[in-house]
This record gives structure tokens, sequence and C-alpha cells, in this order.
């Protein structure tokens, strides 16, 4: 039993002082932490191979933080370092040479291990390992390795070493609060110092210091504490309660309380009110539509001599010059990309409208993942065919045929509806209706773009 001085966050420092040990069925000097001194608490171990050396926590925790942080002057120990031995390793911390070792140099200590690992063929007498100890004098600068084992100084590996944890759980221990006389066990200890009713603590009101066990009982009958009016809820003293608080003052603070109760109601409702006002806001711009009309069109193409785009008062994609397959027997389709992205999660819709200004072969109506020629397409012609290419294929898939047509003079419009999640195609002219449906633009990822495919020479669209 120890002074009520040592304060029971001392665990947070470091081990167990060894004056508090009141019984043990081992040497604990061989569950000693070899930073602090003291036995383990907590211990964890290095796990690099023939090392398993154990520390406490929080101090090989510290160790590693120092030792990042580069303190060339911080002192390590003040006393020689006691090393686990036979335990649970045959191995031995090796210090680094001519700093402070009895031994001349680490041959003497191989020659020790080799000694007691062939004990059993030597005539050699095996050290006394469980009562044996290598000392030497510690140095400002020993076991200095960033973020590294102080016994192997390799890179410090976290593991557990469970003898080390069943020799400790038999160990007992003496309170630390004078007049209690439970030993607790290891594993029980931090709990019983904390909740032992001998636990000496200050009273919040007159600071006299009481024993834990009386404290409640010294609480209710101080006139220092603080304490809670039931009425108007306000906080003083016992004895100032008793003395100055009338029923006027209880009373005045009690409407005092509502009033700050209705101010802080009053922001509540407007804080709602304004977030209502934002999410009717989207909504209707969900269900009624808010669309973005593309205006200033700009386009891109890897056909740009077969393609005349003009700007004048209206946008005007053209095919100038034919590509003809010899192999196929007839033109390819040539693509040209508007180049605005739609955002397939956008809460505001995107429209345009095309006129079909002349139009003497076939016309792609499509939608792509990216700008290149690999992305995953969807097509519509003017018979109504959709069609699909995967991103790593060169040919198109039909899916299905709808009822929509379209031919030269035609009004065309598009539009994005982000709450259907689908592109709506109208032909105005012909009053008909087609869409590429919402599993076919989730394909397209995070946005997409329209494009478009001419083949006939002299063919030409104009972008409203």
């Amino acid at each position: 039993m120890i002074s009520d001085n040592l304060s029971i966050d001392f665990l947070k420092e470091g081990g167990i002082p060894k004056n508090l040990l009141h019984h043990s069925i081992v040497d604990v000097e061989h569950l000693q932490c070899p930073i602090c001194l003291n036995i383990l608490w907590k211990p964890v171990a290095c796990g690099q191979d023939r090392c398993f050396q154990s520390f406490c926590e929080v101090c090989i925790n510290r160790w590693i933080a120092e030792s990042n942080d580069q303190q060339p002057n911080r002192q390590i120990l003040s006393e020689p370092v006691i090393l686990q031995g036979a335990l649970y390793s045959r191995s031995v911390i090796v210090p680094p040479p001519n700093r402070g070792l009895e031994l001349q140099n680490d041959s003497i200590v191989r020659e020790q291990y080799s000694q007691f690992s062939s004990s059993s063929s030597s005539s050699v007498a095996e050290p006394d390992w469980t009562s044996q100890q290598l000392m030497f004098e510690p140095s400002t600068n020993f076991f200095k390795q960033e973020a590294n084992c102080p016994k192997c100084k390799r890179p410090f590996k976290k593991t557990s070493v469970p003898i080390i944890h069943n020799l400790l759980d038999a160990i007992q221990f003496s309170c630390i609060h004078e007049g209690c006389r439970i030993k607790p066990q290891y594993e029980q200890f931090q709990k019983h110092i904390i909740n032992c009713p001998f636990r000496r603590l200050n009273c919040p009101g007159c600071k006299i210091i009481v024993v834990q066990s009386e404290l409640e009982k010294h609480r209710e009958n101080c006139q220092l504490v603080e304490i809670e009016c039931p009425q108007c809820n306000l906080t003083m003293t016992r004895k100032n309660q008793l003395e100055n608080h009338t029923n006027d003052q209880c009373f005045q603070q009690q409407l005092k309380n509502k009033d700050k109760q209705m101010m802080e109601m009053e922001q509540m409702i407007e804080s709602l009110q304004q977030k209502n006002q934002l999410l009717e806001s989207k909504i209707e711009r969900l269900t009624k539509g808010d669309y973005q009309n593309i205006q200033n069109f700009t386009f891109k193409t890897s056909f740009s001599q077969n393609y005349q785009f003009s700007v004048a008062q209206f946008c005007e994609a053209k095919l100038v010059r034919a590509s003809y397959n010899i192999q196929k027997q007839k033109n390819d389709f040539l693509h040209f990309y508007v180049n605005h992205k739609i955002k397939t999660q956008s809460i505001q819709g995107v429209q345009w409208r095309i006129k079909i200004q002349t139009l003497q072969g076939n016309l792609l109506l499509g939608i792509c993942s990216t700008l290149c020629h690999y992305s995953i397409d969807f097509i519509m012609n003017r018979l109504g065919e959709t069609k699909k290419k995967e991103w790593n294929e060169n040919k198109y898939k039909q899916l299905r045929k709808v009822n929509f047509t379209f031919g030269e003079g035609d009004t065309l419009s598009f539009q994005f509806m982000p709450l259907s999640q689908c592109l709506r195609i109208t032909n105005e002219t012909r009053h008909q209706v087609c869409r590429f449906e919402s599993t076919e633009i989730i394909e397209m990822g995070e946005s997409f773009y329209s494009f478009f495919s001419l083949e006939f020479q002299g063919d030409s669209l104009i972008f409203l």
C-alpha cells in the first residue's frame, strides 16, 4: 500500500510500480518493461524474428513517437535495464557496441547463448536464466532508432506473447488507496483503483477530500455544492438557493426560460421553412422540368475533311465529301459529335432542336459515353431501328424497332429528362415520339454526348 499522492492516472505513463506487488508465482523481474522498469501494463511485443520483447503499450508508443520526433537529448532510462530472457525467448538484447556495456563485445553474449542452447549436450553448466539478469548501464543515445524496436533495432511490429499475459494474470497487487485491504488481480487492477471505496476525491463544492464511499452523502449536505432549481432550472450553490432564491426570482427566471425556448423554436421553424422551400423548388424543377437550352453549338469529328460546319443565322453541319466503302459497296456513316457533356445525375434537364435541311441518304441519331471511337453507342435510324455498340466492338446489334420515322424538312427536338433518366426525341413535324430508355442512359455512366451520322454527300442538318 502506498500514499495517495500516486494518482490513478499513473498507468497512462507506464507500468505498475513494483512496490504495489502483493503476490506472484513467478519472478516479476522477467515481467518488467525495459523502458519504464515497472511491471508490464497492457503489454505488446515486437513481432520480429528472435525478438518478442514485451513493453508496456504506452511506453513503446511514446518511444516510437519520440524517436520519430528525433529528440536527441531525451533521457531514456534512469537505471540499468533488466532484460527478459528465458520466459518466452532464448534471445537476448544485444545493445550497440561501446555504449556502456560491461561486456566488451557481443561475441561473449553469443557464447553465453550458445552455451544455454546446447546445454543438453555440453558439460558446461546451464546458466540460471530465471534469476540471472544481464545488466548494462544506460546511455542517452541507447535504443535510439526511429520507429525501431529498442531491443532488436528493427522496425517494431506489434504482436502479443500469450505466456506473458498468463503470468501477469496470476499476479496480485495492493490497492494504492490507504485503508483498502482488497488485493486485486492484474486484470481487475485498474477498474478497482478507480472504483475503490477508499479512493480520495475532492468535493466539487467545498473541495474537502472525502473517500469515494462517503462522497454522495457529503454532497447531499454540502452547502457549497451547486444544485439546480427544479422550477426554473437555475444553477446555484445550495446555500445561495436557501438564502437568496425567492419565489419572485424563480418566477422571473421561468419567464426568461420560456422566452428563450420560444426564440429557439422560432429559429428552428425558420430553418425548417427554408429547407422546405429548397426541397419544393427541387421537386418542382424535377416534375415540371427545368431545362437548359443548348444555344452555342460546337462540334467535334474525326472526319474534318468530310464535314463543313458553318455559323450564320443557324449552325449548319453539312457532309461535303462522302466516304465510299469498296468492300461493302456503299457509303460509310461518318459521325460528328455535339461537344456538350450531359450529366446523367443532374437535376436540370437539357434540350436542343435540329432541322433536317437535306436528306437523300440515311441519318443516325445517337448517344455515346465518350468522344472517341471506343465508347458505348446507341443509335436510331430513319426507319425507327434502335441499335447498340459495345465499347470494344465495331458492329451494331439491333435492340428494337419503334414507330418513329423522319425525313427531309422535319424538325426534331431532344430532351434529356433527369427525373425519368431518359432521352426523349420528338418529331415535331410528324408528331411522333421515341426515346432512349433509362437503362441505356445508365450504361453511359456519369455523362454522355449526342452525335449524328450522315452518309450521302450534300446532306445537312441545322441546329436551332
